[in-house]
């Protein structure tokens, strides 16, 4: 019991968990400030053009709206108030070595999606129904509004957040403690099991990235460049036939070759150096990380907005 009483009363215990619970508060306000706005905006529009209800596109561009009109902006605001530890001095990358972060993150990605499909298979057998997956819908938009949300608005608002702003603010517990835990929150944020994972995967890429060479706009870029494979390559590939999409089907093959091999052998050692010199963080500093008031509501908001996706 004391030692209990001591994980929770200690001056240390307190800052974590003043520090750790604003940002659960901020994730709070990124999920539930968007989801009130569409509400309010829905029930507008249910008096005036219900019709519109029914349009997929519609939709979307209310859910973009909300979540990077107010849901993000507050978010920031609120990781804003903590202290933050500023990068090592910028490193610059040449455009080869680019190219292969941008082979690797997203060769992550796909291995990550595949695993995800297969446990979402298994996962619906046993239920005895599908689980339905929002993005799928994202096919039936136009290309332009996929390239502006997927290339833009997301890379932008997600990398300045994610990565610049809240990653940097976990960096007193150990960098390797902060690239886990902003890539953990933002693969939650994602809000439905299809895109947790892989969101986790590139996460841990971008994070990694920033905190290599301190450049939030390659990492802005990367993003971008993950997301246009879907939002730009697969629509082009669709209208070049069985030759656009075997082309395609052959860059992600080669992602994910590339990925494995960069990462179990030719990677091996300056990721077997990173972690041996990156601060991991001890159980009681994630036991504060998850363990707070701000947390708490993180959490039951996500379950909240997880239960409404899947159903």
């Amino acid at each position: 019991m004391e030692e209990l009483w001591a994980f929770f009363s200690s001056g240390e215990a307190r800052r974590c968990r003043r520090v750790f619970s604003r940002v659960g508060l901020a994730l709070t306000a990124m999920l539930l400030l968007p989801a009130g706005a569409q509400i309010a905006l829905q029930f507008l529009v249910l008096d005036r053009a219900p019709a519109l209800l029914e349009n997929t596109f519609f939709l979307y561009a209310l859910s973009a709206l909300t979540t990077y009109g107010t849901g993000f902006p507050a978010a920031m605001l609120i990781l804003r108030t903590l202290p933050v530890e500023e990068l090592p001095e910028r490193r610059r990358l040449s455009g080869r070595t680019w190219l292969k972060l941008w082979l690797l993150a997203m060769g992550w990605l796909y291995i990550a999606n595949l695993i995800t499909l297969s446990l979402m298979d298994g996962l619906a057998a046993l239920r005895g129904s599908s689980i339905p997956n929002p993005i799928e819908a994202m096919g039936e938009l136009p290309v332009a509004f996929n390239l502006v949300y997927s290339c833009l608005l997301a890379p932008v608002c997600e990398e300045v957040c994610f990565r610049w702003m809240l990653l940097r603010r976990l960096r007193p517990w150990g960098e390797g403690f902060a690239l886990c835990g902003s890539a953990l929150l933002f693969a939650l944020v994602h809000g439905n099991p299809y895109q947790m994972l892989y969101a986790f995967a590139v996460g841990l890429v971008l994070g990694g990235v920033l905190l290599h060479t301190g450049s939030l706009r390659g990492c802005i870029l990367l993003h971008a460049g993950v997301n246009f494979v879907s939002a730009g390559l697969l629509p082009l590939a669709g209208r070049l036939g069985e030759a656009g999409d075997l082309l395609l089907a052959l860059l992600v093959l080669v992602s994910m070759i590339w990925a494995l091999r960069w990462t179990f052998f030719r990677g091996r050692e300056g990721l077997a150096a990173f972690a041996a010199r990156a601060g991991w963080g001890n159980g009681e500093s994630w036991g504060h990380f998850w363990v707070n008031p701000g947390m708490t509501l993180f959490v039951i908001a996500l379950a909240w907005s997880m239960w409404l996706t899947v159903g």
